[in-house]
């Protein structure tokens, strides 16, 4: 979405200018820091759409900050690192990351990528997008929301919500990890069958929760199958919410590594 504001935390002076610059020309208005004090200040100054986050700062692990960010919120977060193992790339998964690009990578890729996530999560406000059933639940996937019929919600990051709408989809049918993992290629760099295992772990936890269930393994919606991959039981219901006591309110060109 041109207009949008992007926060850039890049420790590489070179490569945060030009990732800058090259943000800039399409469109978008960037702030960029070096570190993760730059980063902490920003978020409490001013609204950004989305942050671009370098693993490797002087004074913080990205990981940290990332942890941070997903406490207070989730504002969509593309990891951009030098850091090509695989398990970097799965812990800010879990940690709730929306993308992952390894340096060095393609310009016109970063900005592929950010073209589609903001084409498929933007709308305008007041509008939450096509709406799918998953279970007891609606997955409004403009707004990447899970809603229940009482109001209740819960925020999911890019891959959660393509990785249920998937499985919704399915109607039933067991998806494998390997189809999962097609799924997600137009939101996850390098997505893989144990990127699509981090999700689902995510994902019932997060059900459990909208489900009132302190458990995340029990009534969840997303069943194993063995050997083959996931489905949806559409029949399974959580247990219904205690009402709340009376006065309390309900839970509503190539970028190159530098250094």
């Amino acid at each position: 979405m041109q207009g949008a504001h992007l926060l850039l935390v890049e420790a590489c002076a070179q490569q945060r200018r030009a990732t800058a610059a090259l943000l800039k020309a399409q469109g978008y208005r960037v702030t960029d820091v070096a570190d993760g004090e730059g980063f902490l200040r920003q978020l409490s100054q001013a609204h950004h759409d989305a942050v671009l986050l370098d693993l490797n700062l002087p004074d913080e692990d990205g990981l940290v900050l990332l942890r941070r960010l997903r406490a207070r919120g989730n504002m969509p977060v593309f990891v951009l690192s030098g850091r090509q193992d695989e398990q970097s790339r799965l812990a800010a998964l879990e940690l709730g990351a929306d993308d992952y690009l390894s340096k060095p990578f393609l310009a016109r890729e970063l900005v592929l990528r950010l073209g589609n996530f903001f084409s498929r999560q933007w709308r305008p406000a007041g509008r939450m997008g096509d709406a799918v059933t998953v279970g007891p639940w609606r997955l409004y996937s403009g707004e990447r929301t899970l809603r229940d019929g009482e109001g209740h919600s819960v925020a999911l990051t890019a891959g959660e919500s393509d990785i249920l709408t998937a499985l919704a989809n399915a109607a039933g049918r067991t998806v494998s990890r390997e189809q999962l993992a097609d799924a997600l290629s137009g939101s996850i760099e390098g997505s893989s069958p144990e990127t699509v295992t981090v999700l689902i772990y995510r994902l019932r936890k997060k059900l459990a929760l909208l489900a009132g269930d302190s458990a995340s393994g029990r009534a969840s919606v997303i069943i194993t199958v063995p050997g083959l991959g996931y489905r949806v039981d559409k029949a399974r219901e959580p247990e219904r919410r205690a009402a709340p006591a009376m006065g309390q309110a309900a839970l509503p060109v190539r970028l190159a590594s530098v250094g």
